[in-house]
């Protein structure tokens, strides 16, 4: 059995209606001949493939990454190449494998490695990249700190080569630790710099970038008439280089954008644009085989026509994620469709079963230690029972704010400590 059947039986089981497919495109992209593939071409072939399956959601990744890291000589390859710079070049390719996999300590620990097997070489960019990965891993894991120090130390990098295109994603980097931290104000400075950049760069894929973290930052502030403004324009970049992905990904922002901006001024017209965006968002994620997006889009469609009284179809839309993830294994996904069922129950008046969702998707997102979703259920739930006079209300607000606070979100700490003062 040859390399690429032994990679192509992992991708039909993986992917049984378009596995082959998947796997032509990646070989083709890489420059690669299925007849001469090598186990030193694994490393490369392995990080394409796991990024792929990310459409499908970071458990298939994972599987993907697994399967493929367990074809017999190819850690030995990797172990026994003697040219510094192509053993760095295959660590990274393996630890961006587990990047895509969601694994950030097993992807930090690869990335440290091959950082250490680029050390005292002529591999400036290399390693500039392995230090914005890095900073990457860092903001997953609330490492704000860490992550700034490599972002900025890679920006050093790529100035000193006069890498410009390196310097700009370092920028943009720093641009989404500030966003993250909740410091809008420099993270609007960021952004507009890799806009700027990116725009004497000519490359269109960092302006989109640029906007859709500037759409996100403006929605954040509470400014949704900017964040659709940025999306806006994110969405016609993105449509200029064939980024249909990214344009699921805005269309999706876009819906979340006027739904919010629905909240704030009970303008029932705002829900109608949102759904509107979902329903692109859905069809264009089918197109594409996205499934991540179309579950995504589904909760989110599903909690807005609740908004707007059409219980059926948003229960419907709530299913339909639901059986999506539940397919897919992805449990923060999961969160959603079960929050979207609780948003449903709260607004017919059913407040036993909104509260049991409410509870189902906090315990989630507490095992996932994914804190704004923590934050934010618990500020849903806390609404619900403020209204329905439960005494525990100011107890599950208190705890919403806490950790708003604890990841600098203001605003939305603000938000439920003004829920618990009424």
């Amino acid at each position: 059995m040859t390399l690429y059947d032994e990679i192509y039986g992992i991708m039909a089981d993986e992917f049984p209606e378009m596995g082959q497919y998947i796997l032509k495109k990646q070989l083709r992209n890489l420059g690669l001949d299925r007849e001469s593939i090598s186990p030193a071409d694994v490393p490369r072939i392995s990080r394409a493939l796991s990024e792929a399956a990310l459409m499908f959601g970071r458990k298939k990744a994972k599987e993907v990454a697994d399967r493929i890291a367990r074809i017999e000589g190819v850690k030995e390859v990797i172990e026994l190449q003697k040219d510094p710079g192509k053993r760095a070049e295959m660590m990274v390719d393996v630890a961006k494998s587990r990047y895509n996999a969601g694994e950030s300590a097993e992807a930090l620990r690869l990335f440290k490695d091959a950082l250490k097997a680029a050390e005292g070489k002529n591999l400036p960019r290399l390693k500039a990249e392995i230090k914005r990965y890095i900073g990457n891993i860092k903001i997953r894991i609330g490492d704000f700190d860490g992550a700034e120090s490599d972002f900025r130390a890679a920006e050093a990098i790529s100035k000193k080569i006069f890498d410009r295109k390196g310097m700009v994603e370092a920028i943009n980097g720093l641009g989404s630790v500030e966003w993250r931290r909740g410091n809008y104000r420099k993270a609007i400075k960021y952004l507009e710099e890799v806009k700027s950049r990116g725009e004497e760069l000519k490359d269109f894929k960092l302006i989109g970038s640029a906007y859709m973290g500037l759409a996100n930052t403006y929605d954040e502030m509470g400014m949704p008439d900017k964040g659709i403004y940025y999306s806006k324009l994110a969405l016609n970049t993105l449509k200029r280089i064939g980024d249909r992905k990214g344009m699921v990904t805005i269309y999706n922002n876009l819906g979340v954008t006027y739904a919010r901006r629905g909240d704030m001024g009970g303008d029932t017209e705002d829900f109608k644009v949102s759904a509107d965006y979902y329903g692109k968002c859905i069809e264009m994620a089918e197109e594409i085989h996205y499934p991540v997006m179309e579950g995504w889009a589904s909760f989110n469609m599903a909690e807005t026509l609740a908004k707007m009284g059409n219980f059926s179809e948003a229960t419907e839309y709530a299913r339909r994620s639901e059986l999506i993830f539940e397919k897919l294994g992805d449990n923060l996904g999961l969160s959603g469709a079960l929050m979207a069922y609780a948003i449903i129950y709260r607004e017919e008046g059913d407040f036993e079963k909104a509260g049991d969702y409410f509870e189902r998707t906090i315990g989630i997102r507490r095992e996932l230690k994914t804190p704004y979703r923590i934050a934010d259920a618990l500020y849903e739930y806390g609404l619900m029972l403020k209204k329905t006079g439960d005494p525990k209300a100011n107890k599950v607000l208190k705890e919403a704010a806490q950790i708003f606070g604890s990841i600098a979100n203001e605003d939305r700490e603000r938000e439920a400590r003004a829920l618990i003062e009424q």
